[in-house]
């Protein structure tokens, strides 16, 4: 198995969300699963976590 990069994008009604995170698997589709149950997890957590970084451009 190998370390990957995986970056998940879901877009939603007010907005774009973004996901990325490293797992290790054998495919990319075991990778894109892998992270999606990170995901999943990560948001069963989510009023512990906060965000800590941003980008504000005009529009």
């Amino acid at each position: 198995m190998a370390m990957k990069k995986v970056t998940l994008q879901s877009t939603l009604p007010r907005g774009t969300f973004y996901w990325v995170t490293e797992v290790e698997a054998s495919s990319d589709e075991e990778a894109v699963v892998a992270a999606e149950n990170l995901f999943l997890a990560q948001m069963e957590k989510a009023k512990d976590w906060v965000f800590n970084d941003f980008d504000v451009e005009d529009a």
